[in-house]
């Protein structure tokens, strides 16, 4: 019966008769064939889930009721082993004023005494204490140079400025704009050949950011004038301004070479400072390259200052105002005008 309704009968239809005759009483001589169909399902889907093992019912979960039950009788009263109020007024007893880790009435004395003298001496005592508060001050020691460092070169000053037959570098300007292009021409033509056989085929390393460049046994100083500079030709363009960068200060390492480096030239009357100066040409907004002005000499500088202030001499003054090279006179000309 089923069968044949379920395929001439719509299944809105079939769905309403199907649950008219589930509501119907049931006889036991007559079997109901939905009641028979789900019982059959049921006992289908219930051997299966014994096959896999999943036929335990599972525990059921415990009541609000129950749980906050376990948990008050999990919690003990809190116990105290002292009082919670700490304050001496409530329990009666006097307070002792005595620290044993503060300073004592002499070493009160020596700090004030330091404070309005910072050369005084100090005891052991004092001195220790004040050893643990304030960390030592190490001397900077600069670190080793890399093995492509132009601080671990060393340069012929005399024979770069001069060259063989007083034909050098001095007066002459660069081929191309930039710090490099100096290193590199330097490197080249001064140096040993020890260093230019380790570095061949090596760019070497240099500070381009700073005013100061070390070598092994030199300096290079560079300059920028007419863009604002502070730096100016003083004496009739004899001598020369220098300001330091602002993280220099008297004990700087290379303000330390410099020094003796341009001390050594006033007894010695040669020098290991090498002075390179560039043009700012304001009609076309760029520099010039970059021009050699000779060795320097130590002349004054003003310690404390910020920036530090240089005056140095130019040894090689009377070579670029009367060099047997036109461009050269006309170069130092311009500049220094």
């Amino acid at each position: 019966f089923f069968s044949f309704f379920r395929r001439t009968t719509p299944p809105a239809e079939l769905r309403r008769v199907i649950m008219e005759r589930a509501k119907e009483p049931v006889n036991n001589d007559e079997v109901n064939p939905y009641l028979a169909m789900r019982e059959a399902k049921i006992a289908r889907n219930q051997k299966r889930l014994r096959e896999l093992g999943l036929m335990n019912p599972p525990e059921p979960e415990p009541s609000i009721a129950a749980t906050r039950t376990k948990r008050s009788e999990k919690q003990k009263p809190l116990t105290y082993p002292q009082p919670v109020r700490r304050s001496m007024r409530l329990s009666q007893t006097n307070p002792d004023y005595k620290d044993v880790s503060l300073p004592s009435e002499k070493q009160i004395a020596v700090g004030r005494k330091r404070a309005r003298s910072p050369v005084a001496s100090l005891d052991d005592t004092s001195t220790s204490i004040i050893s643990k508060r304030v960390p030592s001050i190490k001397a900077y020691t600069p670190a080793a140079p890399a093995a492509n460092s132009v601080r671990s070169i060393d340069l012929d000053v005399k024979s770069l400025v001069l060259g063989k037959d007083n034909i050098g570098l001095l007066g002459k300007m660069m081929e191309r704009t930039g710090k490099e292009f100096v290193i590199n021409q330097s490197f080249s033509l001064a140096s040993s050949m020890e260093d230019q056989q380790r570095l061949a085929d090596t760019r070497l390393s240099f500070n381009k950011y700073c005013g100061v460049q070390e070598w092994r046994n030199s300096i290079f100083l560079w300059v920028n004038l007419n863009n604002d500079s502070p730096n100016e030709f003083l004496d009739g363009t004899k001598r020369i301004t220098w300001f330091g960068g602002s993280r220099m200060h008297d004990e700087s390492p290379g303000i330390l070479k410099l020094l003796q480096c341009g001390k050594d030239a006033i007894t010695k009357e040669d020098s290991n400072i090498i002075l390179w100066c560039r043009r700012y040409q304001p009609e076309i907004k760029i520099f010039t390259p970059y021009v050699c002005f000779g060795r320097l000499g130590y002349h004054s500088h003003v310690p404390g200052s910020r920036p530090l202030s240089f005056v140095w001499d130019l040894l090689d003054y009377d070579g670029l105002k009367h060099h047997s090279d036109l461009a050269v006179r006309e170069n130092f000309d311009l500049f220094t005008k």
